[in-house]
């Protein structure tokens, strides 16, 4: 029924869209502009502002880009306080976007579709993030906000035509502000009262001549947390039993600072020339994880968090179930609450270098862009944008989930080390004829080193991966009438792999440790747009995500010879979609709406084992899953209202596998469905996910909201908002183990602003999460829990506790703003 419901919502979408507009289409005296040309800026009693969309490396309207896209405009993001791209989530219906220990950094979800996140570095988003022009796939940058930016735009479907490998979901592109032609300084301060997050921002952009500007973003915030931990209690009840039992813990968490700064120049000498560079550094250092992330133990098969292990361990190898009582503070509910204790001095004692017993969690990216826009005639525009990112990561912590640590296989510390240049050259025409032309080339260098150290008597296993990729694209595009446009274009792509893993310093053998991926996708798009306010689009298209190697190794014995096949496959995607975009009754309406249905082959999966306290991950590649669904929005701003909008969204995406041989939950029985791949002594060992959702796959996303300002006097305004997004229930478990479904939720959000009509000064209390709903997007099995003996048996009682990545809490902030340039 909901496939039904689903195909008559598109289906009234386009029908309404396409009726809508056969009145003002008749009355229409005004020639359709180009496509590529972006419509004027909206006026008052405009849907929407008008945000220049670059989804084609062009400059395009977002009613005109034949690409579903969600454009976030500079407004948008201060009225919402949007300062990371976590923070999109709560915007952008059918996005999640989830931060994660390790060197992975995170998972981004769109359309269902993304990278599981465990504790594997190597592994890339399947939505990638570009920013300035500079392709990031790697979850790392979600940890480091992103300010002073002036849009951002979500891409939705494969994008490897225009911005190549690692991004067959989507992209989430951002674009930075640049200088103006005029003296601009902005300086915020903030407070958020239940995490006690101070944040100040400061921008100064100025022209030094008439064709060189500068612009300084600088922002710092100190947070102490919004988590509270309850290992207190604990700490005093499993005390009094065995003393020292717990040996310490923060009160709170995320306990942690955060710096960035970023520069930007901007010459013009020339109408013909241009070139424009950034410098951006971020940085963010707390305490460990498990205290400064959001990781808690969110399900607990018997009730009560299983301690029995760390019980155990404290008391000399026999079991006490008071003290393995005392210790199970936690709620084992996704909130605001967990219980993680300190590392044990005693395992710290043997790791030079590591002395906070709250274990650290430090992180640094550092972006460095150049693009130089030349164009010598009126018809060629050549682009060329270099790129520098590095991305370091030290990390230690006890991930024991329990408030003592007395078992010190639980505790580790790493190291992750990327570098990446790039470079792109592209030329663009701009013909007075029907047809035009954009080609281009792509090249880029990374390298990454990592490792994941047992805290006591670990061997290092340093794992170093070499990669190269070469591309190049072209696109055309032919007005065949002044309404109709094909555009039709390819990338192929080279990528190479080189895998060397190293123990104490001493090379180790591998059976595989080259690879390479050659791949070509074209896309073709036909877009009709009969008049400046209506677009249709129908395309078709493929898209790549590179293969790889798996970095597993978290010490133990020398690997023997030939070595193990760390290699996974590549994932691609092929499939179409179709679109419709107008500006109805008399432009105070805006609609978008697209059907899609897209094939994944070989999607990588990402899982975490750590049920016997040495982590094992685990990299497999899923047969096949079908995407498919439907989504449309709306803006309308009424004329009779002024500075008033009611925005909505809604979508059904049905994500499903359709072949993939997965791994079983600890604890699955045969009854439980883990009955493929018996070993040798008859144990099954994996169970068959064709039918399932894919991960934090919600089959339905919807969003409403409004904006609106009034005077208050005669120079003062009020502005207030208000946005809710719905998700419905999905499962964040790589193996889809039940324990972790989460509940359909509201997620509701609102403002208020107090300003002077010139934006001389601002006054905001925002709001996110107001109703205090808490999901996971990450879940994994708690460390020495389940009874990995049962699984694939028909033995039941051996499932794992599990954890999970928790979103944040209630936020309330008191932001005073002041722009002593504004006149």
């Amino acid at each position: 029924m909901a496939g039904i419901r689903a195909s008559r919502f598109v289906a009234t979408s386009f029908a309404a869209i396409s009726i809508a507009s056969i009145a003002p289409a008749q009355e229409n005296t005004i020639q359709p502009a180009p496509l590529a040309e972006p419509a004027p800026a909206a006026t008052s009693g405009t849907a929407g502002d008008e945000i220049v969309i670059t989804a084609r490396r062009r400059d395009e309207s977002s009613l005109a880009v034949p690409v579903a896209v969600t454009a976030v405009g500079t407004a948008q993001i201060e009225r919402q306080n949007i300062t990371s791209l976590s923070d999109l989530a709560k915007v952008v219906p059918g996005l999640k976007v989830g931060e994660v220990s390790g060197g992975v950094g995170g998972t981004i979800v769109l359309r269902g579709v993304g990278t599981t996140a465990g504790s594997n570095p190597s592994f890339e988003q399947t939505v990638s993030t570009n920013i300035d022009g500079i392709q990031l796939s790697r979850g790392s940058a979600l940890r480091l906000g992103q300010i002073d930016m002036r849009t951002i735009e979500i891409l939705k479907g494969p994008q490897a035509l225009f911005f190549g490998k690692n991004s067959p979901a989507g992209v989430i592109s951002v674009k930075t502000a640049d200088p103006g032609d005029k003296l601009e300084v902005t300086a915020r301060a903030g407070y958020e009262f239940n995490a006690r997050e101070t944040r100040a921002d400061f921008v100064l952009s100025t022209p030094v001549t008439s064709t060189l500007g500068i612009r300084i973003a600088l922002s710092a915030s100190s947070m102490e947390g919004w988590r509270i931990n309850d290992s207190g209690p604990a700490q005093a009840a499993a005390n009094a039993i065995i003393p020292g039992a717990v040996s310490g813990y923060e009160s709170r968490g995320p306990d942690k600072l955060f710096y960035f700064g970023r520069g930007t120049l901007k010459w013009q000498p020339t109408s013909d020339f241009d070139f424009r560079g950034k410098f951006t550094y971020s940085r963010d250092n707390g305490v460990g994880y498990q205290q400064s992330g959001g990781f808690q133990r969110i399900y607990c098969p018997n009730g009560m968090a299983f301690q029995a292990n760390q019980a155990a361990a404290l008391n000399g190898g026999v079991a006490n179930a008071a003290l393995a009582s005392a210790l199970a503070a936690d709620n084992c509910k996704a909130d605001n609450h967990y219980a993680n204790g300190n590392i044990n001095p005693n395992f710290l004692a043997g790791s030079p270098g590591l002395s906070n017993p709250a274990g650290v969690g430090n992180y640094l990216q550092i972006i460095g862009s150049g693009e130089i826009n030349y164009r010598p005639s009126s018809a060629f525009t050549l682009t060329a944008i270099s790129g520098y990112v590095r991305q370091t990561e030290f990390r230690y912590d006890t991930y024991g989930n329990a408030p003592s640590d007395a078992v010190a296989a639980l505790d580790f510390y790493g190291r992750t080390r990327y570098t990446q240049l790039s470079q792109e050259i592209r030329l663009a025409s701009t013909f007075d004829g029907p047809i035009n032309f954009l080609v281009g080339a792509y090249i880029d260098d990374t390298k990454l080193t990592t490792n994941t150290v047992p805290l006591v008597n670990g061997a290092v296993f340093d794992h170093r991966i070499d990669g190269n990729a070469y591309s190049g694209f072209a696109q055309a595009t032919w007005n065949i009438l002044s309404d109709l446009e094909l555009a039709g274009g390819a990338r192929v792509t080279r990528e190479k792999r080189e895998l060397g893993i190293k123990r104490n310093g001493v090379p180790q053998p591998l059976s595989v440790t080259h690879a390479t991926f050659d791949n070509l996708s074209p896309e073709g798009t036909l877009t009709y747009r009969p008049t400046q306010r209506l677009t249709f689009y129908g395309a078709y298209k493929r898209g790549f995500k590179s293969g790889g190697f798996a970095t597993p190794v978290n010490g133990g014995p020398p690997i023997a010879a030939p070595g193990p096949n760390y290699l996974y496959k590549p994932e691609k995607v092929r499939g179409f979609e179709i679109g419709a975009k107008a500006l109805l009754l008399d432009g105070t309406l805006r609609l978008n709406s697209a059907a899609y249905s897209y094939l994944y082959s070989d999607l990588q999966v990402n899982s975490l084992d750590n049920s016997t306290g040495a982590p094992v991950i685990r990299v497999t590649n899923a047969a096949a899953a079908r995407v498919k669904g439907i989504e449309g929005d709306f803006v309308f701003r009424p004329r009779e209202i002024s500075d008033f909008d009611l925005h909505g969204a809604l979508s059904y995406n049905h994500a499903n596998y359709s072949d993939f041989l997965a791994t079983c939950y600890i604890g699955q029985t045969i009854q439980m469905g883990c009955d493929q791949n018996p070993n040798a002594a008859g144990v099954f060992q994996g169970q068959q996910l064709a039918g399932h959702a894919l991960v934090n796959a919600p089959r339905w996303n919807a969003g409403i909201g409004f904006n609106i300002e009034r005077p208050l006097g005669s120079r003062l305004k009020i502005g207030v908002g208000s946005d809710g997004v719905y998700k419905s229930s999905y499962n964040p478990h790589p193996e889809a183990a039940p324990g972790a479904r989460q509940k359909a939720v509201w997620f509701l959000d609102g403002s208020v602003h107090l300003f002077r009509d010139d934006r001389l000064w601002d006054v905001a209390l925002v709001g996110r999460n107001l109703t205090n709903e808490y999901r996971v997007d990450v879940a994994s099995n708690a460390g020495q829990t389940g009874i990995g003996a049962r699984t694939g048996t028909s033995l039941a009682g051996g499932l794992a506790d599990l954890n999970g990545n928790v979103n944040r809490g209630r936020e309330l902030l008191l932001q005073f703003t002041i722009r002593p340039g504004v006149r």
